[in-house]
């Protein structure tokens, strides 16, 4: 199996997961934080939606610097939410099908101006920056969801509301 193959399930998987978790989230709760210093749920919402979508910004290229990127549109209804969370999905999928393993190989760098967050391969930054910020992020709203009484979606077996199997 290729190495954009390998990714591609990955991502599929992940992204199938993720989807379960935003749609247990409750528009009425997106102001819901908890604690000062942690982001609203709308906010952290916001913050996984896009990143399914920065699969061509690494295969594409050879750097991203997040001092000329534009920031992306905050949605405010779960439907807008759910909608674009597709659209960046069919993204990250093609970007995966039109890479190789020659290309997943090749180097890539990640920083703010002048400041070198993270230098390695495509196919790290991809499983460091898609794939396990995607599940860091969404462990984080899955305690959000408990906190609030919601049920949270099983992730690869089960959870206390959900089981698989």
């Amino acid at each position: 199996m290729k190495l954009n193959e390998i990714l591609l399930n990955e991502f599929t998987d992940e992204m199938n997961i993720t989807r379960k978790f935003l749609n247990a989230v409750s528009e009425d709760l997106f102001e819901f934080t908890p604690h000062e210093k942690s982001k609203k749920m709308g906010e952290l919402v916001n913050h996984i939606l896009p990143i399914s979508s920065w699969v061509p910004a690494i295969t594409q290229s050879s750097e991203l610097d997040w001092s000329t990127a534009t920031p992306p549109t905050v949605l405010n209804s779960k439907a807008d939410i759910l909608k674009q969370f597709e659209a960046n999905i069919s993204i990250g999928e093609k970007a995966l099908e039109a890479t190789n393993n020659d290309q997943l190989m090749e180097s890539w760098t990640m920083r703010k101006a002048d400041t070198v967050m993270f230098s390695g391969t495509k196919e790290t930054a991809i499983r460091k920056f898609v794939l396990s910020h995607t599940v860091h992020h969404r462990a984080q709203l899955g305690l959000y969801l408990r906190l609030n009484n919601l049920k949270v979606p099983a992730t690869y077996v089960a959870s206390a509301d959900e089981v698989l199997f």
